[in-house]
């Protein structure tokens, strides 16, 4: 057998063989995958090397020289693991694979159907190699791709090679290494020395296998870039922030990572084989917290449970954490050991404590200013009745007694919200109640003879939207109390308001005289239906008057968000 031939079919051998080894080294890992791409084929081509070194006929040579166009392959593939192997962020870009391999795949398809590449072969004294083409173009364009790719591929690597360290720097030196070797030796012997006419035979196959051995040893002794989901775990185990406990199906503690020997100030090995128990607080106090889940339900072995306990530290400090405890089971679910993450939460707690402190006393703050409010409104109230036994004019005291009640249904909202225990929103239902028995008795209104209807939902509104819808209602019920019902006559006064959705729709009606005919309601010059307009639009509503054997006024409207004070 020619013994160059059998150089190739050795080269074949070896990178077939090393592309399973680093492919099987870490299936999962990209780099390992395109590194097992790249000896596939260049063991491909040396067996192409080797079929034509020794064909029997000139016809059989060129068919396997043919084949060989499919080296710029090559120097695309050393590209792309170059800026995989450096992690560069350019691969994230789709545009960047198509720069790569598309001169590879135009200088291909025109080599393949063409002797633009291939311009024949001829007997050497190492077998059968290629002629250089006549019009050497295309060949010249392939060498200078060839070029281009390897040296920016080496260059990469020789960069971050100078920009590592440690276990880095060693895998770089490798990858680089195998690089440039091959690409250097190519060069001279295909390239180099037949410009000057001396032929020698072609190293390429050979020397791209050397490369490929290099960084294979590399992987093989630096045990690169073989990262595992185990070896992942047991990193993020002993870096994690968190604690972690894994006690077995006894309940003793298997093992613990760094974070929970320090927040509980042992050793680990003061911990490994006893008891979990003996980092509790409370006496038992794992057993009950297992008794209360795990134990408690074996159909959610495979929950994760989170509760919260109280550890305790060698020197006895008191620690409360958060617990998540994870079962791990067997194929027939089985109780085999127990998962225990855990962050200690004193920093929270002593927030908590603060906040709750804080918000107890904004609390009652709110309470007092609701009460100091209600308080001031009832002054103003009784400083207006004060005044109005000096007013002679009935017009003027009329205006006097409107205000004076509607500052009195205000007051009254601020009694609501420092009696009860959110001072945010308001029992709407309540204060219509309260409202309207004020008002029945501040008018001097017989019940009997005037009747009051109330249907509302139990509804609690925001005090944003209380004030001024009780203001509308009062408003309202005044006029219809004052002018609706001439003396002697008997009627009914009725308040609905109810919610559908977001939406809430209030009506005021009453069974009186009605309002006078051609009245624009909208325009009128009342000081009341002034303000129930304006307040009617403050709450995102709109209004409608029914003027239909009495009064009837229906406003749909939105509730107002509450906003916060302090």
């Amino acid at each position: 057998m020619n013994p160059y031939a059998l150089i190739s079919f050795l080269a074949f051998i070896l990178c077939f063989f090393l592309g399973n080894f680093i492919y099987h080294k870490n299936t999962e890992n990209q780099l390992n995958r395109w590194v097992a791409v790249l000896c596939i084929l260049v063991g491909f081509l040396a067996f192409i090397e080797f079929e034509y070194r020794q064909a029997p006929t000139l016809e059989k040579a060129y068919f396997w020289l043919n084949l060989s166009t499919l080296w710029p392959f090559v120097p695309s593939l050393l590209l792309h693991i170059s800026l995989i192997f450096t992690k560069n962020k350019i691969l994230k870009n789709k545009i960047v694979y198509i720069i790569i391999y598309l001169p590879a795949l135009i200088i291909f398809l025109l080599g393949f159907n063409t002797d633009l590449l291939i311009g024949g072969a001829s007997q050497q004294y190492w077998g059968w190699t290629y002629e250089f083409p006549q019009n050497p173009l295309l060949f010249n364009l392939m060498s200078i791709w060839t070029l281009f790719a390897g040296f920016t591929a080496g260059t990469l690597c020789f960069i971050y090679y100078l920009k590592s360290y440690h276990i880095k720097r060693l895998q770089a030196k490798y990858i680089f290494t195998g690089l440039y070797l091959p690409l250097i030796v190519s060069l001279i012997s295909d390239l180099v020395l037949p410009a000057t006419s001396l032929r020698v035979p072609e190293m390429t196959m050979a020397m791209s296998t050397v490369g490929i051995t290099f960084i294979s040893y590399g992987i093989w002794k630096h045990k690169f870039p073989a990262l595992t989901s185990a070896v992942v775990a047991d990193k993020i185990v002993s870096t994690m922030s968190n604690f972690l406990l894994i006690l077995d199906q006894n309940r003793d503690i298997l093992t613990l990572n760094q974070a929970a020997a320090d927040i509980l100030e042992y050793e680990e090995q003061e911990l490994v084989g006893k008891q979990g128990d003996i980092i509790f607080a409370q006496k038992n106090g794992l057993a009950s917290l297992l008794k209360s889940t795990i134990d408690s339900d074996l159909s959610s072995l495979n929950s994760l449970i989170n509760k919260e306990s109280q550890l305790k530290t060698k020197k006895g400090e008191i620690i409360p954490v958060i617990l998540s405890l994870s079962p791990i089971v067997d194929e027939n679910s089985g109780l085999m050991g127990i998962v225990c993450i855990g962050s200690d939460i004193k920093d929270l707690k002593k927030a908590e404590d603060k906040i709750r402190t804080s918000l107890e006393e904004k609390e009652v703050l709110l309470q007092e200013v609701h009460h100091r409010v209600k308080n001031n409104l009832q002054i103003i109230s009784s400083l207006l009745n004060l005044q109005s036994r000096y007013i002679q004019d009935e017009g003027d005291l009329e205006l006097f007694r409107d205000s004076q009640s509607r500052v009195k249904s205000m007051a009254i909202i601020h009694e609501k919200l420092y009696k009860s225990n959110d001072f945010a929103h308001v029992d709407f239902k309540e204060y219509i109640s309260s409202l309207t028995a004020y008002l029945f008795h501040y008018y001097s209104i017989d019940p009997d003879i005037i009747k009051l209807e109330v249907e509302v939902d139990n509804l609690m509104l925001s005090m944003d939207t209380a004030i001024p819808c009780g203001l509308i209602i009062n408003e309202l019920v005044s006029n219809s109390l004052k002018y609706a019902f001439p003396p002697g006559r008997e009627g009914k006064v009725s308040i609905k308001l109810q919610s559908k959705n977001d939406q809430f729709l209030l009506e005021v009606a009453d069974d009186g005289v009605g309002l006078p005919e051609n009245l624009d309601f909208k325009k009128s010059e009342s000081l009341g239906l002034r303000l129930v307009l304006s307040l009617t639009s403050q709450i995102n509503g709109n209004i409608k008057l029914i003027d239909d054997s009495g009064t009837k006024y229906e406003i749909n409207f939105f509730e107002i968000e509450y906003k916060d004070r302090f």
